[in-house]
């Protein structure tokens, strides 16, 4: 249940519904996904061992999801659904709800603070209407859920975090792999022959760090031996003050190629930017993920959970938050070292594809959702 993402789509949740759907239908469940309506693409489909059901509400903003309900509904009682997974959405709950009416088990699966941070604008509306609505709304979501999932559980009401199992995003290790490496990519590109390409990838947030990797780059712009290509935004072009290119947003199934063709990943996070994450680091590190899958090196910032995915010196190294001089330093540090840079990548792709891949993923929500529908 993710009513409010598009599949095929561009962004971090696109990616997550269609790797997690794919993954649990791969290891032999009848998986239907509700998603959100979009043009050109047919309201109901099977592909890839997924049903996937396109839906919409009115009116159309995604405060008002909640009103899918009835069509959730008719869906779960149309599919003869045993449990009902739900991607968690402030203004969400349907999937919950129906579970809750059919007597069916639900895991809430959660990525995003179910609890206010400190200063949240949300939580002072919430408190301008006296009784806590919003607040309510989601803790009665939490209690319903037979169980939970997060990255971490400080980021789920205190009362829920008995029944929250922790659990991390990953990379498509298949389709993220050293093997894709591609001269004619580079080429396709800018990449100079010989140069160390140095890649940042994600939906350019504020918190996701482009400014701290731009500035490092413009650092390093008397190099001729560097390039930085940045993957997603909405604008394309060469480097403003760098060496490097925008590709703007790209296609999922385009990234695999573009990742492989890199030699360096920076996740260069600027957390100081997210009121949110005063909570903990829960962000997902997708591209993280990917850069490892395919056999980068990573440079980002020391903050747990980070520091146990990426460990400073063995698959990546570390520099300080925000700080754009030490991330070109460390830049440089591993455009003049080829031997340094194979040794991480190797290890980081070991690491990924124990660790963090989607199965790995979907292996520990399938042990969930059966025991919750036993």
């Amino acid at each position: 249940m993710a009513s409010d993402q598009v599949v095929p789509g561009r962004t971090g949740g696109s990616v997550h519904v269609l790797e997690v759907a794919r993954g649990l239908a791969e290891r032999g469940h009848e998986v239907h996904v509700v998603i959100h309506r979009a043009a050109g693409v047919p309201d109901s489909e099977a592909a890839g061992g997924v049903h996937w059901h396109r839906i919409a509400w009115s009116p159309s903003p995604r405060f008002f999801r909640f009103r899918a309900g009835p069509e959730v509904e008719r869906l779960a009682r149309e599919t003869r659904a045993d449990v009902v997974m739900e991607r968690y959405y402030n203004f969400g709950g349907e999937g919950i709800c129906t579970a809750t009416r059919l007597g069916l088990p639900s895991l809430l699966e959660v990525n995003s603070p179910v609890v206010d941070h400190p200063g949240s604008a949300k939580a002072w509306l919430d408190a301008a209407l006296v009784v806590r609505p919003l607040r309510r709304y989601r803790e009665r979501l939490c209690r319903e859920s037979s169980a939970l999932v997060a990255p971490i559980p400080e980021i789920v009401p205190a009362f829920a975090r008995s029944k929250t199992v922790t659990v991390t995003w990953g990379a498509n290790v298949a389709a993220f792999d050293p093997a894709r490496r591609s001269h004619a990519v580079r080429q396709e590109l800018g990449i100079p022959a010989g140069a160390v390409a140095v890649l940042f990838s994600g939906s350019f947030r504020p918190w996701h760090g482009v400014r701290v990797f731009e500035a490092a780059a413009r650092l390093l712009a008397a190099r001729d031996d560097v390039y930085f290509v940045l993957a997603g935004g909405d604008r394309c072009g060469p480097g403003d003050g760098y060496r490097g290119v925008r590709l703007g947003t790209q296609a999922y199934e385009r990234m695999p190629a573009i990742t492989a063709a890199a030699d360096v990943g920076v996740a260069p996070y600027d957390t100081a930017r997210l009121g949110q994450l005063s909570l903990g680091f829960y962000w997902s590190p997708l591209k993280i993920f990917e850069y490892m899958a395919s056999g980068l090196p990573t440079l980002t910032i020391p903050r747990p959970p980070l520091t146990g995915i990426v460990r400073d010196g063995c698959e990546g190294l570390h520099f300080r938050e925000a700080d754009a001089a030490d991330l070109a330093r460390q830049i440089g540090r591993l455009a003049d070292d080829r031997a340094l840079r194979a040794a991480l990548g190797a290890a980081a792709r070991s690491r990924v594809v124990e660790h963090y891949s989607w199965a790995r993923h979907c292996e520990t929500l399938e042990g969930v959702l059966k025991r919750i529908a036993a």
